[in-house]
Formats: structure tokens, C-alpha cells, sequence
């Protein structure tokens, strides 16, 4: 844990770092809500009550870790601009930068990952000062249509699921992280022909499935239930008895359909799952050219979770809750995508690129895209010209929005 290592310390300070050491493990290998402090003090070979001397509560060791790693993250990316060199230089600086400081501090990112549970206005501090730090390379020389932090957020979502795929989860694609850069600075269009433009908003309602008996009904009764508790409070705030309560039902009878609170998540995410496919292909049916499957496929995305934001949280938490569900969801839409994105680059509509690993980047362009509207700025709705302008990026890249490129 390269972030907190320091030199020539005292005893005391030894034992807080060794703390924090050890935390990480917990929380990485837990999952914040169920490692705890007496975890901790196991894995040291000391009394809980030790641990007490240098923090006040569990809370406080997860914040200074988290702390530490935004302090770095941030200091590092600020130090990769130049403003000697062009956007595109500084861009792919930063998203190397990136890359590197997460590469050379695993254990502590993987932790930090699941700030945005523990501690929201930190999460909005940290993405917020990243993606200002890349806005301030765009603002000058961007198009006047273009919404740079909108574009921003984009970037940081390109490599957002490429580097936990890579570094983290550790399946699929060998290739590296830092392959993304074309991407990132040259879109998907491999022709540079296609023009983003908006479909009309639609709700995308639910696949219809008749209830073929009372236990179905009660069953479904219950998922709807979760969903919204879920949603609302989150995992870990929401037990099996509140579900029962809100439900109408008996604590016993939700164990008749389900063995554990943690598969109803399991289930839910599921169903997100095929809801969102689902919603996605109706968008995409009219569409042969891959570039306008994307361009349709992001605003399907999005008017999911519009309309759904509950979802948008359960399905960012349950990867922290259990680390197969989490993966199983993201694994399940890049294979799919993978397949389409093959048969582009065949036929020259898409840039030739791993396409795996172009899967979870554009993946996370929406994802992160995503956490701004749904979680960093929840009381802002989005609007035409930041959905065009991150259209225009996952087409053309940072070039493309760049004034010297109209």
C-alpha cells in the first residue's frame, strides 16, 4: 500500500500505519459495511480497544485512507498537465497518469472504490477536482456547443472499468490499460463521417410477465419492495424485516422465495440486467451501422436510469456487497457488446481496438457519465447539449470537440 508507507517513525506512529495497513485488507476483502474493527485488531494481534487510541471509530480509519488516496490521485493529475503541450498530450498524460497511480496502489484504490456508500461528500470532492483538473485542458480550446465537463466525466469513465478490469477483477483481455488512448482521443468512428444527434425520450417500461399464481405475485410483491428499499437506503441499511413489513407479508414467507437477503440483490441486479438489454434493443432495432447503435445505445442508457435512479444505486453497491454479482453484471453487457464491436471493426465502421477492452470503455463513459447525474449531482437533470457532447466524444474523441477540428 505504496501511499501510506513512511519512513523513520515512532512506535506509535508504526501502529497507526500498521492499522491502516491491515484495514485495507479488511475493507478490501470485506467490503467496508461488514469488515469491522475487531477484524482489524485480529489481523495486528492486538486488543480492539487498541485501535482506539488512533481512531475514534471505523469510519475514521476508512476516511484517511480514502483521504489518501484523492490527496494522491489528485496531486498526480494536476502534475501531469503542461501547458506547454497540446490538449491531446495533456489528455494522454492524465489518463496515463491515472492508470500508473492506480497501478501502483491496488489494495488502496480498491478500497477507495467504494467511497461513494461511506462517504458521498468525499466521493463528490474527488470526482469533482478530477474532472476539473481535466475541464481545465478543454475549456479553452473546445468547441462553444461543447459541455467540457460533460466531456470530462466521459474521460474518466473510459478508463474508469478498463482499469478495474485490468488491475482489479483481472479477467478477459491482456491487454493494457493505457491501449485506450486512441479511443479516448479519436472516438469510435473509424470513417469520421457519423454526426451524434438526439432519438425522442421514451420511458422503457418493464417486459410484461403474467403472475401465473399467487406465489408469483407475492414473490414479485417482494422484489418490487427491495427494489425501492434498496434504492432509497441502501444494502446494508435495509434489513429482511423491513422488506417483509413493507411487503405485507410474514418475515417467513420471504424465505420461501429467497435463502438470504443478499440473493433478493443478487436477483434485482439480474433483472436491471434484462431490463436495461432489454431497453437497449428496442432503441437499437432500427439501426445496422454500429456507430448508430452507440449513439442510440448511450440514450437508451440513460433514460433507463432516469427513470429508474433507485436501480442505478443497487447496481453500483451490490459489486461491494458480493464481488461476483457486481462482476457478473458488467461481464454479462461486455460480451455481448464485444460481438458487435468485432463485426464493426470488420466493416470498418469502428476503430480497430481490442474490443474487449473498448467494451468496458464504453461502458464506463456511461457509467461515470452516470454517477454524475445520478449521484454527484442528483438535483441537476441532464440536459441536450451535455448527452450531444458526450455523443460527440465517444465518436470523435477529444479531437473531435476541439475547435481547430470543425
Amino acid at each position: 500500500m505504496k501511499a501510506v508507507e513512511t519512513t523513520k517513525v515512532s512506535k506509535g506512529q508504526r501502529t497507526k500505519q500498521l492499522v491502516l495497513e491491515k484495514a485495507v485488507e479488511v475493507f478490501r476483502e470485506e467490503g467496508f459495511q461488514d469488515g469491522s474493527i475487531v477484524m482489524i485488531a485480529s489481523r495486528i494481534g492486538m486488543t480492539p480497544s487498541s485501535i482506539y487510541k488512533y481512531f475514534a471509530n471505523k469510519e475514521a480509519i476508512y476516511n484517511e485512507l480514502a483521504t489518501t488516496f484523492k490527496k494522491l490521485m489528485i496531486q498526480r493529475i494536476r502534475g501531469a498537465v503542461d501547458n506547454r503541450l497540446d490538449v491531446s498530450a495533456n489528455i494522454t498524460n492524465i489518463v496515463k497518469t491515472y492508470i500508473s497511480t492506480i497501478r501502483e496502489n491496488v489494495a488502496l484504490y480498491d478500497t477507495f472504490r467504494q467511497v461513494e456508500f461511506v462517504n458521498l461528500g468525499l466521493a463528490k470532492e474527488y470526482y469533482r477536482e478530477l474532472t476539473g483538473a481535466i475541464k481545465s485542458c478543454l475549456d479553452t480550446r473546445a468547441r462553444d456547443a461543447i459541455d467540457t465537463e460533460t466531456v470530462a466525466y466521459a474521460i474518466v469513465g473510459s478508463i474508469y472499468l478498463v482499469v478495474i478490469q485490468a488491475l482489479i477483477w483481472g479477467d478477459g483481455t491482456g491487454a493494457a490499460p493505457e491501449e485506450i488512448v486512441p479511443f479516448i482521443l479519436h472516438g469510435i468512428d473509424a470513417r469520421g463521417d457519423f454526426v451524434p444527434y438526439l432519438l425522442p425520450r421514451r420511458r422503457c417500461s418493464e417486459p410484461q410477465q403474467t403472475a401465473t399464481s399467487q406465489g408469483e405475485i407475492t414473490k414479485r410483491t417482494i422484489m418490487k419492495t427491495a427494489e425501492h428499499l434498496f434504492g432509497r437506503n441502501g444494502y446494508h441499511k435495509t434489513h429482511t424485516t423491513d422488506i417483509a413489513t413493507a411487503s405485507d407479508v410474514g418475515l417467513g414467507t420471504i424465505y420461501l422465495y429467497f435463502h438470504s437477503k443478499k440473493e433478493i440483490l443478487a436477483e434485482l441486479v439480474r433483472h436491471v440486467n434484462h431490463l436495461l438489454r432489454a431497453c437497449s434493443s428496442e432503441y437499437i432495432k432500427p439501426y445496422t451501422d454500429r456507430r448508430a447503435v452507440e449513439n442510440a445505445g448511450f440514450q437508451a442508457f440513460f433514460n433507463v436510469f432516469e427513470d429508474r435512479g433507485e436501480d442505478y444505486r443497487i447496481v453500483r453497491e451490490a459489486e461491494f456487497v458480493d464481488k461476483s454479482i457486481g462482476i457478473w453484471y458488467y461481464r454479462r453487457i461486455a460480451e455481448s457488446y464485444q460481438k458487435g464491436l468485432e463485426v464493426a471493426m470488420q466493416k470498418g465502421e469502428v476503430i480497430d481496438i481490442d474490443p474487449l477492452l473498448l467494451s468496458y470503455a464504453l461502458m464506463g463513459v456511461g457509467h461515470t457519465v452516470g454517477i454524475r447525474w445520478y449521484v454527484i449531482e442528483k438535483e441537476r437533470s441532464r440536459d441536450d447539449r451535455s448527452i450531444l457532447s458526450m455523443l460527440e466524444y465517444a465518436m470523435h474523441g477529444v479531437n473531435g470537440i476541439l475547435k481547430e477540428n470543425t
